[in-house]
């Protein structure tokens, strides 16, 4: 995660890990890595509030995020958290978030039930 965060080895970083319901149904599993003092995460704070949200809270603007969609299969492990079958299809996303000053800010990596999921992507001409 270091290297995503372009952080030197051995820095701190905040270790997020939740799941994500609609509807009462699973729907997500969402990991976050955090710089250490990027924001102020709390529990309590993030059971309510959206990570984006707290991160404008504490004062980090958001500019630009490097991001992967792809698909796999679930883990024994993810298969049990989403309640889908071992082996069943997932959306993936990995991203690399920066703020307006360029530092990275959040690594991410989220896995969605593919049944229940999709991306939609704005495409525009420069």
């Amino acid at each position: 995660m270091a290297l995503a965060l372009s952080l030197p080895a051995g820095s701190t970083v905040t270790y997020l890990e939740r799941l994500r319901l609609q509807s009462d149904e699973p729907l997500a599993i969402m990991r976050n890595w955090i710089p250490a003092g990027v924001a102020d995460l709390d529990a309590d704070c993030l059971a309510s509030n959206g990570l984006y949200e707290l991160f404008r809270r504490s004062g980090v603007h958001l500019r630009i995020a490097d991001q992967r969609i792809g698909a796999r299969a679930a883990t024994r492990p993810e298969a049990r958290l989403l309640g889908v079958k071992f082996g069943s299809p997932l959306l993936t996303m990995e991203r690399t978030a920066f703020d307006d000053a360029g530092r990275a800010v959040e690594y991410a990596q989220h896995c969605y039930r593919a049944d229940s999921y999709f991306f939609d992507t704005t495409l525009v001409c420069r």
